[in-house]
């Protein structure tokens, strides 16, 4: 074996110690002490590497920074997952051993949209690549980018399961039998029974206040009659004696009494006039009330 060739494997052993490194330090929460070999290095990858379609995956980014030469607070970190769907927050962790720092950025996402579905059972999924900036403490950045590797997204259903014949679709179309809390004749019954007590209910009100409206008139006819009688006894008592007069002016005030108070206290206070009630005021008072007491 040449010296050429224990180079390149000697080159080779590194590269993928590195590299095991890399993902150690990005699972673990302790990492131990690694130099950087430059500023600002990349890495992505998938946890697992394959999936099913709707499985979860755990997306993650690890960063290593040199701190002698960046300034790690102000890292940003654009990682687009699409068409993957995100599942929960993405979780961030930094971790120092030395001058190196060690950003991990986690996602945990899911591939069930269209684009994740494969018409030949498997899917190679490749995502945008990831970019990382960072300032260095020269007043310049520094710029990284890392590549994802490749998803395989296998389909829960295959071309033979979807192959077979259509189906035989079995239905009752039979409305079912209708249930009733109160059976329809007996409501209707009873409807009928509740619309009778209701008219014979209008019946009776109507009719009692027919009553009561003819009894009012009748009150009101009675006591105008009465009222009529007293004004002509008052006429017929004029050319009698004083005690006469007396009487029929009482008979007014008394009947007047809840018709007009004014001419009823007029009448009392005539009728008990001394030393005797005068022909004359008692004719004037007579055709007042004739005039002006309600009928």
């Amino acid at each position: 074996m040449g010296a050429l060739t224990r180079i390149g494997l000697a080159a080779l052993v590194v590269a993928a110690a590195a590299v095991a490194a890399v993902l150690l330090l990005g699972r673990s929460e302790s990492p131990p002490a690694l130099a950087a070999t430059a500023p600002l290095v990349v890495h992505a990858g998938f946890d697992p590497p394959t999936v099913t379609f709707g499985d979860r995956v755990v997306a993650r980014v690890v960063v290593l920074l040199d701190s002698a030469a960046v300034r790690p607070a102000t890292l940003k970190l654009t990682a687009d997952i699409a068409p993957l769907t995100q599942l929960a927050a993405p979780r961030t962790t930094r971790t120092t051993r030395g001058n190196v720092s060690v950003v991990t950025y986690e996602v945990p996402a899911a591939c069930m949209t269209d684009g994740c579905i494969a018409s030949a059972g498997d899917l190679p999924l490749r995502l945008p690549r990831v970019i990382a900036a960072v300032a260095t403490r020269s007043g310049g950045a520094a710029r990284a980018t890392a590549t994802w590797p490749v998803l395989h997204v296998h389909g829960r259903v295959n071309a033979a399961d979807v192959a077979g014949t259509r189906p035989p679709w079995r239905g009752d179309a039979t409305p079912p039998v209708a249930t009733y809390r109160i059976a329809p004749s007996t409501l209707a019954a009873l409807l009928d029974a509740l619309a009778v007590l209701l008219v014979l209910s209008g019946v009776a009100v109507a009719a009692y206040e027919a009553r009561r409206f003819a009894q009012r008139r009748r009150g009101r006819v009675t006591e105008g009659g009465e009222l009529e009688r007293a004004l002509r006894l008052a006429r017929e008592a004029e050319s009698r004696p004083p005690p006469d007069r007396r009487r029929a002016l009482g008979l007014l005030a008394r009947l007047l009494g809840s018709r007009d108070g004014r001419l009823a206290a007029a009448a009392s206070e005539l009728a008990w006039a001394k030393p005797q009630p005068e022909r004359e005021a008692m004719s004037g008072l007579v055709a007042e009330i004739e005039h002006e007491a309600p009928s």
